[in-house]
């Protein structure tokens, strides 16, 4: 990014958009670019846009190199918002594994494009091994995934609940409000990011505090949503854990009824047969106690005939 005499003495006309081509440009300029942007800004008289503009942190390279992809590649980060809002909403496992790929492949696309930007920055190159798991952890923090939609995120947040990708049934359809309605309770301006001002500080006022308040109001409005969703989750699997313990005891205890009719069966078996052999030793007795007789009988008659 060349600097000339016009781009520190002519400020923009679209501040946002020169803001993001801060952020969107090399990363090693990112310092020279916002002070130049300042001076402009302050040459112009716009002095508390000008403080606004020189507080912006520059972003780590990770950080750096996604939101190049998004302020380069729209679609890759639509597809990625959409993906996260639909595994937020996602109420039955098939939803949430539909989702949840979904998320995957927007995550991986959006990989592609911002190693693509590192690649030709010419800085150190980043892989899918590093950039998939920034990805979901954006997108499971409200707050980064705001900052990551203006192209200004600072720094990725630690792995969040889409590390896991454990959110299941949801809310009720219909208690998450539209995209629309998300974007104006929150200000409709998300350009807040970790360790940076927000837009609205370049514009100060009471209307850019109402902003502010709004932004953080909606925020914490989804974060919520999104803690609500994991509980929903969370109390949908302990119940299918439960159903499916209550199946294993009934099992059980069939089983165990079986077992104690066989047993019975056994045990009635062994006492037929217990009889069976006394009655065998006892016909047994007989049977020599008459061949005892028999012979007897047959001594005594033979004397008879001597």
């Amino acid at each position: 990014m060349a600097t000339t005499d016009a781009a520190d003495t002519e400020p923009p006309d679209d501040l946002d958009a020169a803001i993001g081509a801060v952020y969107g440009g090399p990363l090693d300029e990112f310092v020279t670019a916002r002070d130049r942007l300042a001076r402009a800004l302050r040459a112009a008289g716009r002095r508390d846009e000008a403080a606004a503009v020189r507080k912006l942190a520059k972003p780590k390279r990770l950080a750096w190199a996604l939101d190049a992809a998004v302020l380069a590649e729209r679609a890759e980060f639509e597809g990625v918002d959409a993906a996260a809002e639909a595994l937020a909403d996602a109420r039955t496992g098939a939803e949430v594994r539909e989702a949840t790929n979904a998320l995957r492949g927007a995550a991986r696309s959006l990989a592609d494009a911002a190693s693509e930007r590192a690649a030709t920055s010419g800085g150190a190159a980043l892989d899918q091994s590093e950039l998939v798991p920034a990805v979901l952890a954006v997108a499971a923090d409200p707050e980064a995934l705001a900052a990551l939609r203006a192209g200004r995120l600072v720094d990725v947040p630690s792995a969040g609940a889409f590390g896991a990708f454990a959110p299941g049934p949801g809310r009720p359809a219909g208690a998450r409000p539209s995209r629309a309605k998300r974007d104006a309770d929150a200000g409709s301006d998300t350009s807040a990011t970790p360790g940076s001002p927000p837009r609205e500080q370049a514009r100060p006022g009471a209307a850019g505090r109402d902003r502010v308040t709004a932004r953080e109001a909606g925020s914490a409005e989804r974060a919520a949503r999104h803690a609500e969703s994991l509980y929903e989750a969370a109390r949908s699997r302990a119940e299918d854990a439960a159903d499916v313990a209550d199946r294993a005891a009934a099992e059980l205890a069939a089983a165990e009824d079986r077992r104690r009719s066989a047993q019975r069966d056994v045990e009635a078996a062994r006492e037929r047969l217990d009889g069976a052999r006394r009655d065998a030793r006892r016909a047994a007795a007989e049977a020599q106690e008459a061949e005892d007789a028999a012979r007897q009988a047959r001594a005594t008659h033979a004397g008879m005939v001597e």
